[in-house]
């Protein structure tokens, strides 16, 4: 024997090889990644169906598991040095497995995630509580007037917000085009101009209660203590001295004022509103100055000279409601800036209504009476809307005189008799009602005659829709169905519509509680949820 290892070609090797650990290992992580594949894809179809966002989550991060299992699977290039490559194919696997789940569940959730309703917000201020009102007018850029229960005045304008000191009794009102604020004690009147780039300037003070404020006339009731004498004056507040009257005349002691425009009140009333009620619950100072004398009635004046315009709107006597409200979107005058219209309401012995519509003092149209009945009144846009309950039925109605029609008809009219079914009324003013329809549609119908004015999509069902219409915009809030398993629970669309046209100005995504909604003038709302009032719009 020479003592030669009897395999010379095996010499420093070991002599049999081990089992092949690599290619067992190989197909144990392939199995793996079938098996989380498939829980993966399980959990897809399931969320899917379910609309459960917790398995559409748990399928992204299993399929990025998956990945990383199958990078086990592959063989090594190296098998005589494999922990010089373990650590690198870790790091893939990892790396893999992050990248592909986030790509299947990030982009999901920020489609789906609602955005911040504050950083859309033009405006904020805190919440309305109990007491606190909200005026505005129609307008582009105009101001928003917030009168808390204190006393306080906030006006929104633009970006801004101001703060107007006042007390509870004080009337703090916006004039009728927006440009000024009046604050009123009763007996001392201030006036301040409004800028969206600036804060409130003060432009005058005088005596007495205001009546109206047109352009740059601010006619005021003032009585003289000493003298035991009441006028009406008008005073320029542009003036160098607007303490001078630029006319006076001699006013009764009975300090009786006009209705609030666009508010519900009853027909008849055994007293008279007092001089500053319908500025108090309106917020807006009118721009047309309405007189009550005892001895003739209800006068328009001229607020350039301080004479009466046309014939008298109402006798002494008579049961009326009045109130100066702005022109009917119908109005037939040609004007590119329709003047405001007076309504008068007057009740006869039976409860039956009669109005009747002047521009200057002159007849635009009269009604016919209605049915007998116990009735309330809303003089707005140059119409009125009566709700209440015919002599001999106790079912409540509602019914609308226009100058379309002589005779008192139910909003709408005719023109509403062949419509798909109502599901939900937005709201109704004297220009328009807006609804929902069985037909998933949001639509506008003129009140007087019923043209569609506009329509827009809604609800499929009509179900949970609600909103409010006022200063000639629409707010809408409908549920939204929930179609992919990460949408929001109990998601709401929040549109806000102009009220005439149609347009959205505004829409969002809401998962909060909404606490209370106001529509403001230019398309915009006041929107209130937690602990925050946010002004919404263009």
């Amino acid at each position: 024997m020479t003592g030669e290892p009897e395999h010379p070609q095996l010499a420093g090797q070991p002599a049999t090889e081990p089992p092949d650990e690599q290619g067992t290992d190989a197909a144990t992580a392939l199995g793996v990644a079938v098996v989380l594949l498939a829980l993966a894809g399980i959990c897809a179809l399931l969320g899917a169906h379910l609309l459960i966002g917790a398995l559409r989550l748990a399928a992204g991060v299993l399929a990025g598991a998956a990945v990383a299992a199958a990078v086990f699977a592959v063989p090594l290039p190296s098998p005589e040095r494999p922990p010089r490559l373990r650590r690198p194919r870790v790091l893939l696997a990892g790396a893999l497995a992050v990248l592909v789940a986030g790509a299947l569940t990030v982009p999901a959730v920020l489609w789906t995630r609602v955005g911040s309703l504050e950083a859309r917000a033009s405006a904020s201020i805190d919440a309305l509580a109990e007491g606190d009102r909200v005026h505005s007018v129609p307008g582009v850029d105009a101001p928003v007037l917030v009168r808390r229960a204190e006393g306080t005045a906030e006006l929104l304008s633009g970006t801004r917000v101001e703060t107007v000191e006042a007390a509870p009794e004080d009337v703090v009102a916006l004039s009728a085009d927006g440009s000024r604020l009046v604050h009123t004690t009763g007996t001392t009147t201030r006036v301040l101009a409004l800028s969206a780039d600036a804060p409130p300037v003060e432009e005058a003070t005088v005596d007495g209660a205001p009546l109206a404020l047109s352009g740059d006339l601010l006619v005021v009731r003032y009585c003289d203590g000493v003298a035991a004498a009441c006028y009406v004056e008008a005073h320029d507040v542009t003036a160098d001295d607007p303490a001078e009257a630029v006319w006076a005349l001699s006013a009764s002691g009975e300090a009786r004022g006009s209705d609030p425009a666009a508010v519900e009140v009853a027909a008849r009333s055994s007293e008279g509103p007092d001089l500053l009620d319908a500025v108090r619950a309106t917020g807006i100072l009118p721009a047309v100055p309405l007189r009550f004398d005892p001895a003739q009635g209800w006068v328009q004046l001229d607020p350039e000279t301080g004479f009466p315009v046309g014939q008298v709107l109402a006798a002494p006597e008579a049961d009326c409601r009045i109130a100066a409200t702005d022109a009917a979107p119908d109005a037939a005058d040609g004007l590119a800036e329709p003047e405001p219209v007076v309504l008068t309401v007057c009740s006869g012995d039976d409860g039956a209504l009669t109005a009747t519509a002047y521009r200057d003092g002159e007849v635009l149209w009269e009604s016919e009476p209605s049915p007998a009945g116990d009735w309330r009144v809303r003089l707005d846009r140059g119409r009125v809307i009566a709700t209440g309950t015919e002599d001999g039925s106790d079912v409540a109605g509602e019914l609308v005189a226009s100058q379309q029609r002589a005779a008192w008809t139910a909003p709408g009219g005719d023109g509403l008799e062949q419509v798909a079914p109502f599901t939900t009324r937005i709201g109704i003013d004297g220009a328009r009602m807006v609804v929902t329809n069985d037909q998933g549609q949001l639509l506008a119908y003129d009140t007087a005659d019923g043209t569609n004015l506009w329509t827009q999509p809604s609800s499929p069902t009509g179900d949970g829709v609600r909103g409010s219409l006022e200063a000639s915009t629409a707010v809408v809030l409908d549920p939204l169905e929930r179609t992919r398993a990460l949408d929001p629970r109990g998601a709401q669309r929040l549109r806000i519509l102009d009220a005439a046209t149609g347009e959205v100005t505004h829409e969002s995504v809401l998962d909060r509680e909404v606490d209370a909604i106001h529509p403001v003038g230019a398309g915009r709302a006041l929107v209130t949820t937690g602990d925050s009032t946010l002004l919404l719009g263009p």
